[in-house]
Formats: structure tokens, C-alpha cells, sequence
């Protein structure tokens, strides 16, 4: 069997080499002959929160086991070696000889070849060959960067063609070469420059992928893909682990193609300008932006007093620093003459004449075109009253503007409007006030932006109410509220309701201590919840989401008392590692759609189909449990959430109205349960307790994959129900060394590659066990068992086939029933014949046990009754005695002679 080792790229003893070792023996094959299994960690570490670390192989055994394989291989060959965008220096390359650290035999030998290409001028500097300048090819030159970015650019389109299933390359190409364009703009270095004092981090808002998605998507750049197989292939193509993606295709487009970018060294994320020489070679946008080989400068008197077919010529417009600005020509992807499109202006005092400019009237005007205004960090009070006339606006920032403290005002009804926009109407879909002083909206101010979709307040420090007005947004996606710390109340309450919002993609509440409910029930699209400093909030209800993980802090918030997870199939994972408490009420389900609050009052109900979930339930958080400082109640179910979750009825709860049904006499019906009804009166004659739920239960049933995850809170599970199972081979496998310590209740129903129940496992607390159909058992208690089953009362075993062996030990002081039935192979109760310590043992039922022949020694004990044995006639006859007072030891009671079946009769069926 091979030895699971989990590769941790990220582990700092892993560097650049290692890398590189892997990927080479991973192209030779040497993992496939290896005794190793090699993992990467990306899963592992997702789902536990980079915790597990205890079972990962060394890095130094993996490289002195698998490294010397690659020279072996590739010793007496000729071999080349590529090497594409290497971005860590590795030592410098030798002709000669392997490179230092290296398995790699030296490039000379048999003719071999290597090349390789790095992705900056820095790199390439540390890792070329001294003194062999003959077999090096120098460093790029500017026409050469620019000939390797029109190619990457078309390589680029071909990754997102694939990437999206849409094969139209050309149209791939062109919008890729637009996205690329608007990028470069943005990289532009003085655009960056800001007062050093200032505490907000400028650059986060412009170079961060969502921001600039946004924009590209604010620009029309990106298309609209309503082909639901096309998302779902987007979706396959760029999900992972620790992405957060929103339902909103332009997002799924968006990251595309900045991997696309990043795959082919056009642009490097995160991204902030190049302000050296050298900072320049990072990315071809770099490149361009820094070297100003894409923008073209452009003054004041340009864009104020311009005619109108120069402007027709401008597409995007930015001002840098005071009246000197820059933009980009339409002329460079050949667009149509209409005017300029984007317009950013940052950091503009009052006294500038671009900013008195755009206070007047008639100003916005002039560019009806627009269709991103940035005025981030301008003395702007209220919009310009020329706003309106930007039909085709759709993303407005008004970030950082600290002298906007007052509702914003929209223009004087008196002003003359387009006759198509007589009601004052804005087509925003994105629109940013973070970082300013508003304190208030007017109750219709959304109503003017019916199609607004993201909707960012971050640090509005003065902000107090939000309206009713933005619940009314049937097309938002994305709400920020972040850091505005007198937020008092949403809608004129201190509950923040979105329920069953239909394209809410995103929502943020950060820092507003005065909330004390936060519901998003419903809000089917919404994959990223971002909750942090709400100390006052009680409840929580993301029930019925597409949220993929909560965050660390949420469930340790001091006065939360309901956390509501019904209904979310896409949570991947929960911070159990994190726990120091739990609401009262905390209902997780992965499997149903339902999202009424579940029966039980209180305690911590689980349901989900993947019991990855619990990889973060760690020791720690086990010996919490133990000392009662956390879920002292639960019940988890993991379960397939593909079928409908089938439990088998135990009969004790099945009711059979008499005057109704005619029902002949079932095989066994002595044994079996049977219930004498009228109406609804029930009484039970069953031989066996039921077993049952504790308050600390676990249920498995039917799963599609081995149940992994569960190896730290079974230990503290008091009762396990197991049914329909076919992959676990025995419950020890499920848990950790020191076993089901605390388990109580145990049933095990149809769990077909179980070969034993108990194996190497302590079990000192088990009472009752019931084990039915488990068609390849053969051990109830395997081998290595040691007496720790002392509070067994109950066992039941039935129907399953290869059994052999049963009893754990010889003491069994509070055993008072066992009932064993169609267990064809089964000899011995246990093969040993030791004489048994049972003072309390009263009942043995036996069917169709054939080859039983031998009943286990008692220890003689004053006043001890004989054992009451209810089994066939003629089983009875043919059981081996070693004594007469071991034939004391039992007292036959045999059923009544109708039921009382021949040792061959075939048994149809069973009431069960």
C-alpha cells in the first residue's frame, strides 16, 4: 500500500528546484513506481485551513527517495529541458556540470539541450551560465517585447477560448487585446501619485481584479454568456478551492482572462505600476505603461475646449497631475468615432481647472458617451448637474470624497434633460462612495438607478441609514458595508433583511457594531458573505445561499444565538479549528432545500455530503467536547445528497391498523415484532430495546465517497448509525487511535465491506449494538481486543452471512440479551470457549444459526438464573454440552410448534 504524501508547494522548505524536481518526475512517471502517493496540498490545506501537517511526509525524504530516480532516467539520454516563464532565480545554469542542488544531468552531456525563458530582467540575470554569453541569448529588446505581446495576446485568446468553450478565436483575440489596452492605462506610474499621509490605500481600488473587471465590463468590453453550458465550463475551467467567483458571468469571463494574462506574462497580479527600470520587465502592461508605447499625452484645453471631432477620436481618457493628462486613442483598435468613454480624474484640488469644469453645468455634457466616471478623491460635494445626460453610464466612483456629507442631490428639475431621461433616471450598475462622509440618502435615491448591481460603502464613517430603497434593487449583486461604525439601521430597523433577493452575488457587513440581525435567506446567487465586527448581532441566516465557506469569526460572535446554514449544497468548509463557542440554535444542511428551521430547539444539527467539512474538527476542538465546553449536543448526518435520503422504519414505529389489513402469519414471528392494533393502539413484543439517538449522534448513510474527516468527533459520539455503506471495511478506520471512547448506541445496516465491526478500538462506554445485512462481516470485535466492552447490555446480530466470531471478552457483567439470527457460518460465540463472567444474562434468541453447535461456558454464581434460550427444536437438539451444569447454565423456551421451522426449510422472507 502506498504511503500518502502531500506535496506542500507553499512549505518554505520547499523552493524553486523542488519545483522544478517535481514537475520533471512527474513527466518521467517516477510517482507511478514509487511508494509514495503523491497529493497536492491545495485540497488538504483548503479544508483545513493549512492545519494538517502531522501526516505529511518530510520534504527531505520525498527529495532523497524520488530526486536521484530523475538522473537515473535521464543519465544515459539525450533529453532537452524546457522551461517556460520561470519567475525565482534558480543557481546559475552550468554547461559542464548539474547545477547546484540539482538532479539534472549538465546540458553537455550526450548533446542535451536546455532552454529556458524567465519572466524578468532579474531573473534572467541570476540564473544564466557565467562566462558561456555565446549560448545565452541576450535580453529582450523593446521591438522584441512588443512582437512577444502581440503573439501572447493571440495565445491568450486561445486559452479563453477554451477556457469558455466558445471557439471563436478572432472575437476572443479582439476583446482580449481591449482588455489589455484599458489595463495598460491603468498602470500608468504617475497616476499613483498620492499624499504619502493619506491612511487609504489608493492603489487596492484601482489594481484589484474585481475593480478591474468592472471596468471592463462598465465598458461593454466583456460580453454577456447566457448559455448555461457555457458558465457551467467556465465554471469547471476557473473554480478552485479558495476562488470566490460570483454567479454574475462577467466575473466568470473576467478571470479568465486575467489568468489568460497571467499565463502568458501579459499582466502580473496583484498589479501596481513600475516605477524602475527594472519594475518594467515584469509584464508586457508594464512594459507598455511604463515606456508610454500605448497612451498618448493630452492637455486641459484638449479635453475642455476641444471640438467635437477631436474628441470622437479619444476613448479613455485620464488625468494625471494638475493640467497634463493622457488617454487612448480609438485610432489603436480601430473603433468607431464617438467620443471618449472612460474619464478618470483622481486627486484634483477645487482650485483646478478641470474641477470647475466639471462642476458646471454643461461640462458632462459633452461627453454622452461616457461610460466610467472616476472623480475618486475631488473636493466633490454633489453631482454635477450635467449627470443625467450620461445615458450610457455605468460606473461611477466616488471614492475618497470626504466633502460628500449630504444626501446626494440630483439636478434641478428646472434643467432641461434628453427627452428620453424626463425622469431623472441613471442606468449605473456600479456605483462606489466608499471613504466619504455621507450620512444619509433620500428614501428614493435608488429608484434613480434601477439597474444597479454592486454597491460599495466602505469606511463611510458618518453613514447612519440606509433606505428602503436599496432592498428594492432586483438587480444588485454585490453590497460592501464595511467600517461604517454609526450605521444604526437599515430601513429604520436594526435588522438587515435581504431575503430571497434574486442576484445578490455578494455581501459585505464589516464594523457596524449596532446590528442584530442579518438575514440573506433565499438569495440564491450569493456566494460571497463577508460578516466581521458585529458585536451586537444575534442572529445570522444564510439559509438557502450559494455560500462556499463561513468565515473564522462568525460562529464565535459573543451575542449570536441563531446561526441559520439551511439549504447551502456549495459550503465546502467551516472553521471548527476556530471554535470557542456555538450559538444555541446552529443548523448546517448541505442535502436539502428546505429552509425551515429544524425540529429540534436547541443544540447543533449537521447534514451534509461531504464529511470533508469536519477535516478542521481537530484535538483540540475534541477535547472541548469532552470537558462540555462545546456541543454538548448534536446530531450529524452525512449522507448522499443525489438520492433521496432512505432511512429503513424500525418497526417499533410501524403502526397497522387490523380492522384494515389482513396480514398472515410471518416467518419467525416469534422473534419479530408484532403488534396487536385497534385504531391506533400499538403494543410491542419485541425481544430487543430499540436502539437509540443520544445526544450526541452521528448518522452515515448511503455516502459516494469514503467518509473521511470524521476521525476527531467520533471519539466524543455517543451513538452512530451506519446504513447502506460500501466503502468502509471496519469503524476503526473512521477514528484515531484512542478510539469510540464515549460511544453508547451503535447500529450498522447494509454496509456491505464491513469485515469487522470493532477492530484494535477501545469501546468502554457501548451498551447496546444492533449489526443487520453486512454482507462480508466476519468479526464482531477483530483481533487485538482487550476487555473494555464492561456496560454491553444488548447485541443483536442478523443476517450476515460470513460471521465467525462475536464475543470481545470474557467479562460482560451487564450483558442481559443477545439476539443472533441467519448467521449460516457462525460456531462459537467465541472460538477461545472461555468460561464468561455474565451475572446478568438472561435472554439468547437464535434463528437460523445452523451451525452453532457450542454455547459459551458460564462462571457459576449464587442465585444466578439459567439463561432463557428461544431457538428451533431442532437447532436445540444437535448443541454440544461440556457438562450437565454447563447444560444448566440454559433453559430452553421454545416457540409454539407452528412457527417452529425444519433446519432446511427455505426461508422466503422476514418481517423486519
Amino acid at each position: 500500500m502506498k504511503q500518502t504524501a502531500v506535496w506542500k508547494t507553499t512549505s518554505r522548505l520547499v523552493d524553486i528546484k523542488d519545483k522544478l524536481h517535481m514537475k520533471v518526475a512527474d513527466q518521467l512517471g517516477v510517482f507511478e513506481h514509487n511508494k509514495y502517493d503523491m497529493v497536492d496540498d491545495h485540497e488538504l490545506r483548503y479544508y483545513t485551513y493549512g492545519m494538517e501537517e502531522k501526516e505529511i511526509v518530510p520534504v527531505w525524504e520525498i527529495k532523497y527517495s524520488i530526486f536521484p530516480q530523475i538522473m537515473q532516467k535521464l543519465v544515459t539520454k539525450k533529453y532537452m529541458l524546457v522551461i517556460e516563464n520561470l519567475d525565482e532565480p534558480i543557481s546559475p545554469i552550468k554547461l559542464d556540470a548539474s547545477p547546484e542542488g540539482s538532479w539534472f544531468p549538465p546540458p553537455s552531456l550526450r548533446g542535451s539541450f536546455w532552454l529556458v525563458s524567465t519572466t524578468s530582467q532579474d531573473v534572467y540575470d541570476r540564473s544564466k551560465p557565467p562566462d558561456y554569453d555565446d549560448c545565452v541569448l541576450s535580453y529582450f529588446t523593446g521591438d522584441d517585447i512588443l512582437i512577444l505581446t502581440l503573439h501572447s495576446l493571440k495565445q491568450a485568446a486561445k486559452y479563453i477560448s477554451g477556457a469558455v468553450g466558445h471557439e471563436d478565436e478572432k472575437y476572443w483575440h479582439h476583446m482580449a487585446l481591449k482588455c489589455f489596452h484599458y489595463t495598460t492605462m491603468l498602470l500608468i506610474p504617475d497616476s499613483f501619485k498620492v499624499d504619502p499621509s493619506s491612511e487609504v490605500d489608493v492603489q487596492t481600488d484601482v489594481c484589484s481584479s474585481e475593480n478591474l473587471i468592472r471596468r471592463w465590463a462598465a465598458q461593454g468590453i466583456l460580453p454577456v454568456m447566457n448559455n448555461p453550458s457555457v458558465q457551467g465550463r467556465m465554471g469547471d475551467a476557473t473554480d478552485s478551492y479558495q476562488s470566490k467567483y460570483y454567479d454574475d458571468d462577467i466575473y466568470q469571463v473576467g478571470n479568465v482572462i486575467l489568468e489568460a494574462f497571467q499565463e502568458y506574462s501579459l499582466l502580473q497580479l496583484p498589479f501596481s505600476p513600475a516605477t524602475k527600470d527594472n519594475e518594467a520587465t515584469k509584464s508586457a502592461a508594464h512594459f507598455l505603461a511604463y515606456h508610454s508605447l500605448v497612451v498618448e499625452p493630452l492637455t486641459l484645453d484638449e479635453l475642455c475646449e476641444g471640438s467635437q471631432s477631436q474628441l470622437e477620436h479619444i476613448q479613455w481618457v485620464s488625468q494625471v497631475v494638475g493640467d497634463q493628462g493622457c488617454h487612448v486613442s480609438r485610432d489603436w483598435l480601430r473603433e468607431g468615432a464617438s467620443g471618449p468613454s472612460s474619464l478618470i480624474i483622481r486627486h484634483c484640488s477645487k482650485q483646478s481647472r478641470l474641477f470647475m469644469q466639471l462642476e458646471s453645468d454643461h461640462f458632462l455634457a459633452k461627453l454622452p458617451c461616457l461610460r466610467v466616471l472616476d472623480l475618486s478623491y475631488t473636493p466633490l460635494e454633489s453631482l454635477p448637474p450635467s449627470i443625467c445626460y450620461l445615458q450610457e453610464l455605468h460606473l461611477l466612483s466616488l471614492r475618497g470624497c470626504y466633502d460628500l456629507r449630504s444626501p446626494l442631490r440630483f439636478p434641478d428639475p428646472n434643467i432641461t434633460l434628453c427627452g428620453n431621461n424626463a425622469d431623472k433616471k441613471l442606468n449605473l450598475l456600479y456605483l462606489d462612495l466608499s471613504y466619504s462622509n455621507i450620512k444619509s440618502f433620500h428614501r428614493d435615491f435608488f429608484h434613480h438607478m434601477p439597474s444597479l448591481k454592486d454597491l460599495l460603502l466602505e469606511k463611510c464613517s458618518n453613514l447612519e441609514e440606509l433606505p428602503t430603497s436599496v432592498a428594492a434593487l432586483c438587480t444588485l449583486t454585490k453590497i460592501e458595508l464595511v467600517g461604517n461604525k454609526k450605521l444604526l439601521s437599515f430601513s429604520g430597523s436594526t435588522e438587515i433583511s435581504l431575503d430571497w433577493h434574486v442576484t445578490l452575488s455578494s455581501f459585505s457587513l464589516v464594523g457596524t457594531p449596532h446590528i442584530k440581525r442579518v438575514s440573506l435567506r433565499g438569495c440564491r446567487k450569493l456566494v460571497s458573505v463577508d460578516i466581521r465586527e458585529v458585536d451586537a448581532l444575534e442572529e445570522l441566516d444564510l439559509s438557502a445561499t450559494a455560500i462556499k465557506e463561513i468565515q473564522e469569526d462568525n460562529p464565535n460572535l459573543s451575542q449570536l444565538k441563531r446561526l441559520l446554514l439551511m439549504g447551502v449544497p456549495s459550503l465546502r468548509r467551516f472553521p471548527w479549528h476556530k471554535l470557542k463557542r456555538l450559538p444555541d440554535v446552529f443548523f448546517l444542511d448541505q442535502c436539502s432545500d428546505e429552509t425551515g428551521n429544524h425540529s429540534h430547539p436547541q443544540g447543533a444539527y449537521v447534514r451534509i455530503c461531504n464529511s470533508r467539512l469536519f477535516y478542521s474538527f481537530n484535538d483540540d476542538i475534541r477535547d472541548l467536547v469532552r470537558g462540555g465546553e462545546i456541543l454538548k449536543s448534536f446530531y450529524v448526518q452525512v449522507t448522499s445528497c443525489k438520492t433521496t435520503a432512505r432511512k429503513i422504519p424500525d418497526e417499533e414505529h410501524m403502526v397497522i391498523n387490523n380492522k384494515q389489513l389482513q396480514v398472515s402469519l410471518p416467518t419467525y414471528a416469534d422473534v419479530n415484532r408484532r403488534y396487536l392494533t385497534d385504531a391506533v393502539s400499538m403494543v410491542s413484543m419485541d425481544d430487543m430495546p430499540p436502539i437509540q439517538e443520544t445526544e450526541r449522534h452521528v448518522e452515515i448513510s448511503a455516502v459516494d465517497r469514503y467518509p473521511y474527516g470524521l476521525k476527531y468527533l467520533l471519539p466524543v459520539t455517543k451513538s452512530i448509525f451506519m446504513s447502506d455503506d460500501s466503502h468502509v471495511s471496519c469503524l476503526s478506520e473512521l477514528t484515531d487511535f484512542w478510539g469510540l471512547e464515549e460511544l453508547e448506541e451503535c447500529k450498522l445496516q447494509k454496509c456491505h465491506q464491513m469485515v469487522d465491526v470493532f477492530r484494535f478500538m477501545h469501546v468502554p462506554a457501548l451498551k447496546n449494538a444492533c449489526v443487520s445485512d453486512l454482507k462480508s462481516l466476519t468479526h464482531f470485535f477483530g483481533g487485538g481486543y482487550a476487555k473494555f466492552t464492561a456496560l454491553l447490555k444488548h447485541l443483536r446480530l442478523e443476517h450476515c452471512p460470513r460471521l465467525e466470531g462475536i464475543m470481545p471478552a470474557v467479562q460482560l457483567p451487564r450483558l442481559r440479551r443477545i439476539h443472533l439470527q441467519e448467521l449460516p457460518l457462525l460456531e462459537h460465540l467465541d472460538v477461545d470457549n472461555p468460561i464468561l463472567t455474565v451475572p446478568m444474562w438472561e435472554e439468547l434468541h437464535v434463528r437460523g444459526c445452523w451451525s452453532l453447535r457450542h454455547l459459551p461456558r458460564l462462571k457459576q454464581q449464587p442465585d444466578k438464573q439459567a439463561v432463557k434460550v428461544s431457538g428451533e427444536r431442532a437447532w436445540w437438539t444437535k448443541l454440544r454440552w461440556a457438562s450437565p451444569s454447563h447444560r444448566g447454565s440454559y433453559e430452553p423456551r421454545f416457540p409454539l410448534a407452528s412457527t417452529s421451522f425444519r433446519e432446511r426449510v427455505i426461508i422466503k422472507s422476514y418481517l423486519r
